[in-house]
């Protein structure tokens, strides 16, 4: 994961100091992602839970030169940490408590055209619809009162790509994004406020996680 940030950074530097050819991307772009998300806000949700994977994929039709606007889907999952075991005795028994996510969103951006690749620059604004699942019901007075296992809320993820042209419909791409979640993390949802290493930490900021993940272009009707 370190490495592919790197990558991104020296190539985002290369872009800095390089010329823009004259080039266009195709009318329409079916772009796709699909990556291993970390938590990287709330203390609480950082403790809580594991990315397993972020993917989404996009319609995403030209407006004036480089500029293009899409609509898209994305599925977030993540699985509670290793760490959180419920204790009887001497024995230890797993959870198997899973966060999952259905997003719908809007895409906002930039493709910037070098010598041999491209880069693109967007931000999708989307409203998100997440779920426990696998929870167990603990019913100690750490989780009461009791709230529900679904939320949903608004979110922004701006993202950066490197992208690597194979032919004239298609290219593969190394992505970065950033997704804020409009939403405080509940450790009561998940049954999970009994456990003092999650709640004792800070939790004053929303939820949000980095991805770093792979992606494909498909350019349709390109010149």
């Amino acid at each position: 994961m370190r490495k592919l940030a790197l990558l991104l950074s020296v190539l985002l530097s290369f872009s800095a100091h390089s010329q823009s050819a004259k080039k266009e991307n195709a009318p329409v772009t079916i772009r796709g992602v699909i990556g291993i998300s970390r938590a990287t806000s709330s203390q609480q949700f950082r403790q809580s839970f594991d990315g397993v994977f972020e993917a989404n994929i996009s319609l995403n039709f030209k407006v004036k030169k480089q500029f293009f606007i899409g609509a898209g889907y994305q599925s977030d999952f993540f699985k509670n940490k290793e760490t959180i075991q419920y204790k009887n005795y001497n024995a230890s028994i797993p959870y198997n408590t899973q966060l999952v996510g259905n997003s719908a969103y809007v895409k906002l951006g930039y493709d910037q055209f070098l010598e041999k690749v491209y880069m693109s620059y967007a931000l999708n604004v989307g409203y998100s619809f997440f779920q426990y699942k696998n929870v167990n019901q603990d019913s100690s007075l750490a989780n009461q009162p009791f709230v529900g296992i679904s939320f949903s809320a608004p979110y922004l993820q701006p993202e950066i790509a490197v992208n690597f042209l194979t032919d004239r419909r298609l290219s593969f791409s190394i992505i970065l994004s950033y997704t804020t979640l409009f939403y405080f993390y509940d450790p009561k949802a998940p049954r999970f406020n009994q456990f003092e290493e999650i709640n004792d930490l800070s939790n004053k900021a929303v939820m949000g996680w980095i991805n770093i993940g792979f992606g494909f272009n498909i350019l349709i009707n390109k010149k």
